[in-house]
């Protein structure tokens, strides 16, 4: 990757900080009433579906050029550890373009019944999102501590932003116990905005120590 295309790409990280928490901000949410499946056809029917998963989908793909911008950073267990969150995150933007375009089978769920669009969903948020969650939480640590991406105050923000996240996701189609913790997530779109200007400042520098 040239020096132009990481700048690119780092641009792409901060904007897809921003897009996300917005996104994430702006979800629809149900009245927690009725099953799951319910609440799912509920979130699905609101008209803000779209516009926040269109978000959510720039925020991903940001995430995803971004990943792969930082591949080479640091030793060899970090370069071999943001290998990885890149395939993942890579692997995340197409699972979030297939939740973007779930309300066109909505109609299906409203007898309250779960059928192959309800799995689909489940197997989005707690097999893709919430793997999403934990990798991009493991590179802003790992990174943050080694100082290759981040320091250790990044370190805590994409932890604390990315484990939310994960949880958050993986657990929603069971039980409404970790919804909270949605809005502490968008630490890990600060985390990706600082990191994204951050290394548009510094070329192609690491981020310095705090």
């Amino acid at each position: 990757m040239t020096v132009q295309q990481s700048r690119v790409a780092f641009a792409l990280l901060a904007v897809g900080g921003v897009a996300f928490n917005i996104g994430g901000s702006t979800h629809p949410s149900d009245d927690g009433t009725g099953s799951k499946t319910d609440q799912l056809h509920e979130m699905l029917v609101h008209h803000a579906w779209y516009s926040s998963h269109a978000l959510l989908l720039v925020g991903f793909i940001g995430f995803a050029a971004g990943a792969w911008a930082l591949r080479g950073r640091g030793g060899p267990a970090v370069q071999r550890l943001t290998a990885a969150v890149s395939v993942v995150a890579v692997v995340s933007v197409a699972g979030m373009v297939v939740h973007t375009l779930e309300p066109l089978g909505a109609s299906t769920l409203a007898d309250g019944q779960p059928n192959l669009l309800s799995v689909v969903a489940t197997l989005n948020e707690t097999g893709v999102d919430a793997v999403w969650g934990f990798a991009f939480a493991a590179l802003a640590t790992v990174g943050g501590l080694t100082r290759s991406i981040g320091n250790p105050v990044t370190a805590v923000l994409g932890l604390v932003g990315g484990a939310a996240f994960a949880l958050a996701s993986g657990t929603i189609p069971f039980t409404d116990s970790f919804d909270a913790l949605f809005p502490v997530s968008g630490l890990l779109g600060v985390w990706a905005i600082v990191i994204g200007v951050w290394q548009l400042v510094a070329g192609r520098a690491v981020v310095p120590a705090a």
